[in-house]
């Protein structure tokens, strides 16, 4: 499937080099973004059985969100910030309420009643609430301290200035994350796993890594991400043609298409976890079922986004477009509660497909909000 996808790549390349109409140009490089994706995904789970599931999991946690990152570098360079804080929140909201409505979804009705680990839930819940305080902190500056300067949201204001520290300060929690998360750092323990790589051991233990050679691994991870970064390029230029012909917003287009576009090949990785990997925890060996790997992608793809992606963003816009972390209300709401609802699932250790139904219809109707509401209800 995802090779039959790279022939949108070169289709990509020739629209934009011939100048066909901007709205087919924007959904061939929307298309072209998701085999991208899935390859990079590809590529670090074969790195991780060639050099070590640390290695792997640190290459995960670097690439993973490439190509919310690309949209956040070339549409600040554009001034596109509406459709960059859209992407951002975005692939958030996807995360806890698409991709994990699906898991839920799939496992349900494969296994009844399929069982997760409640403490790694409970840990998956506190790294997406981080998430949410990532932009609610900087918006209640604004909301609270100066709602009708404009002086504090533009380059040198107030509310950059607190964008840019509470930027810093969440690359250090990533830091902090990689290290726990990743390569096991913790108090009096040297042989412990993280969740990115119990996650990444399962794969290759279990045989559903891609099982390729090491500069295999390595050139598909180095094309891909060449490939990816034009691409994107192209999405990004035909976003306001897209927009004027269409009459969608650069929200909706960020929160709803691109957002989701780079999160195919996670989502795709956690439905099929849901439905292949045993329905119970194993409580012996350690290893989590197939929703606790789920789990696992759902959050670590949302907290990368809050803790690296979007600081490095922030602070490459001081060279540009600036850009604040401050979001509307109704974004800052919308994540709000799917974040809270996302706890509450996952707290008794327990799922069904109904409530993945339910996240499913919580998503349908933010996305009808974003593709109604006119663009001026997201600005600040």
């Amino acid at each position: 499937m995802l090779v039959a996808l790279l022939t949108l790549v070169p289709l990509t390349f020739l629209g934009a080099e011939l100048a066909w109409p901007a709205p087919l140009q924007f959904f061939l490089a929307v298309g072209a973004v998701i085999p991208l994706a899935g390859f990079i995904g590809a590529a670090t789970e074969a790195l991780a059985e060639s050099l070590g599931t640390k290695v792997g999991g640190l290459l995960n946690a670097t690439f993973g969100n490439a190509p919310d990152l690309l949209v956040g570098i070339f549409g600040v360079q554009r001034g596109l910030i509406p459709l960059v804080k859209a992407t951002l929140v975005g692939a958030m909201i996807s995360n806890s309420a698409l991709i994990m409505g699906l898991c839920y979804i799939v496992a349900g009705l494969l296994h009844r009643r399929p069982r997760f680990k409640r403490d790694e839930a409970g840990h998956h819940s506190v790294l997406m609430m981080l998430t949410l305080a990532a932009v609610l902190f900087p918006s209640v500056a604004v909301f609270g301290g100066c709602p009708a300067s404009r002086a504090c949201v533009t380059s040198g204001g107030t509310v950059l200035h607190i964008s840019v520290g509470i930027a810093v300060v969440l690359l250090l929690a990533y830091v902090a994350y990689v290290l726990y998360g990743i390569f096991g750092i913790e108090w009096l323990r040297r042989d412990g796993n993280g969740r990115d790589v119990q996650f990444l051991a399962d794969q290759a233990s279990s045989g559903e890594g891609p099982g390729w050679p090491l500069w295999v691994s390595l050139l598909v991870l180095a094309l891909a991400t060449a490939a990816l970064i034009p691409v994107t390029d192209i999405l990004t230029a035909s976003v306001v043609p897209v927009t004027a012909v269409l009459g969608w917003t650069q929200v909706f287009v960020g929160m709803i298409i691109v957002a989701n576009a780079g999160n195919v090949a996670e989502g795709y990785a956690a439905v099929r976890f849901a439905a292949v990997k045993p329905p119970e925890p194993d409580p012996e060996s350690g290893r989590g079922s197939g929703l606790d790997l789920a789990l696992g992608i759902a959050s670590a793809s949302s907290i990368q986004i809050a803790t690296f992606v979007a600081p490095l963003v922030v602070i490459y816009s001081l060279f540009g477009h600036s850009m604040s972390l401050v979001f509307s209300p109704v974004e800052i709401a919308i994540l709000g509660l799917l974040v809270i609802i996302f706890a509450y699932i996952a707290h008794d250790g327990e799922s069904n497909w109904l409530e993945g139904a339910q996240l499913l219809a919580l998503y349908a109707m933010a996305a009808i909000v974003f593709f109604a509401l006119p663009v001026s209800a997201f600005h600040v």
